[in-house]
């Protein structure tokens, strides 16, 4: 079984207490804020949102692709289907993930927490974020 540990961040903005989930089964770590939850926005604002983000001394940030993004799912869960390690998210609106779709170069794949689903949209479409970085 894999081992996730969560990263407490206290945020030097005297806000929320901004976290983290570690994964080093896939050397990676993901965002888990209040935002991963509640900030819904276009594929293009959501790589521009994970490329300025600057969250526990990182400023490497970037969108997932989707194996990235499944790897987080959980399908022995349901709402959310993602590891109990999350704090923050939103069980029925889609991720983001940075693969695009052969369908067209206007629609991207993302997953759907509630159940693990994953699916293609518009990337005009308002949806949600979680990024993520290499651990280095």
């Amino acid at each position: 079984m894999r081992s996730v540990l969560i990263m407490a961040i206290v945020s030097s903005m005297a806000m929320a207490e901004p976290t983290m989930v570690k994964d080093p089964a896939n050397n990676l770590i993901w965002e888990d804020t209040l935002h991963a939850a509640k900030e819904k926005v276009t594929h293009l604002e959501a790589k521009a949102y994970c490329q300025a983000l600057k969250l526990g001394g990182f400023d490497n940030w970037r969108l997932p692709i989707l194996p990235e993004l499944l790897s987080i799912v959980d399908y022995r869960r349901y709402k959310p289907a993602i590891l109990k390690e999350f704090k923050h998210v939103d069980n029925d609106t889609l991720y983001w993930s940075n693969t695009v779709s052969a369908r067209t170069s206007d629609d991207f794949w993302g997953i759907v927490f509630r159940d693990g689903a994953t699916k293609t949209e518009s990337g005009l479409y308002g949806r949600y974020i979680r990024c993520v970085r290499d651990i280095k």
